[in-house]
């Protein structure tokens, strides 16, 4: 997974399962996450993400409403932050928001910072044809409440619309993203309003099981640096009636992406 969002993959899984639920009574949820990410992203040091998001969930009919509240921990030298989707690298140390006056850091040393992330608000209205195709177009607000000074994120409000699609409903699926995001400005800094996509397919394997394997793009959200391309695979399975889980991984392919990174997510309906 991305640091500060679900793999593509893994939204196509979650997207099969809420269509099950258009039409029934409303129901609510509750998913508990685990990702970790690291990468050089063209540095000399390493830099370690941990997101460990809660998100609460309400499905009606074909609407969902989602909040995702997180802790977050960074280690590194204050020129990779989280940001909107996947992080902010800046390629002159200088310029990045702990280089610029927060907590103490160098360009070849490594401090670690931990507290709230940016909360996320979500809103998606799904449409399901009668072929058992899904799809979900959602807006999304990302809030900026993680702590800028610590290198936590931008502090400032993010805004994106996205649509995701699963194609069919046989036993290999193709699914899509393609969205747009627009970052908020702030701290003397400019950051670039960019398209995101992913593509790939999804395979049943059996009751209650599916992988799939990705790729994905988001463009450069600060100038002079690459824009993300990374692939990406997952594997969810149903634990239960109403409870399923998820792992996935992704290797980036470019220096705003992570060398490597892995995440679980456990979720519950009621």
């Amino acid at each position: 997974m991305t640091n500060c969002n679900k793999v593509a993959g893994a939204l196509a899984a979650l997207a099969i399962s809420l269509a099950g639920t258009a039409g029934a009574a409303p129901q609510a949820g509750i998913s508990l996450g685990y990702d970790y990410s690291s990468g050089e992203y063209g540095q000399n040091v390493t830099t370690e993400i941990e997101y460990l998001p809660v998100s609460m969930s309400l499905t009606e009919g074909s609407w969902r409403a989602e909040l995702i509240v997180p802790w977050i921990r960074v280690t590194g030298n204050g020129s990779v932050v989280p940001g909107p989707g996947s992080p902010m690298v800046f390629d002159n140390f200088n310029a990045g928001l702990l280089g610029g006056g927060g907590a103490p850091a160098s360009a070849t040393s490594t401090i670690t910072s931990s507290g709230m992330g940016d909360v996320i608000a979500e809103l998606g209205y799904a449409v399901m044809p009668a072929d058992g195709s899904f799809y979900e177009l959602t807006g999304s607000v990302k809030f900026g409440t993680a702590d800028e000074n610590e290198g936590l994120g931008t502090g400032e409000n993010d805004y994106s619309l996205r649509l995701d699609g699963v194609v069919g409903s046989g036993a290999v699926m193709p699914y899509f993203t393609v969205g747009y995001l627009v970052t908020g400005d702030g701290g003397g800094f400019d950051y670039r309003d960019v398209p995101f996509a992913s593509a790939g397919l999804m395979f049943r394997m059996g009751e209650g099981a599916s992988a799939g394997l990705g790729y994905d793009y988001r463009g450069a959200t600060v100038r002079g640096s690459d824009g993300q391309q990374q692939a990406s695979a997952f594997f969810a399975w149903r634990l239960g009636p109403a409870v399923s889980a998820s792992v996935s991984g992704l290797i980036g392919f470019t220096d705003s992406s992570p060398d490597y990174g892995l995440g679980a997510e456990l979720s519950t309906r009621f």
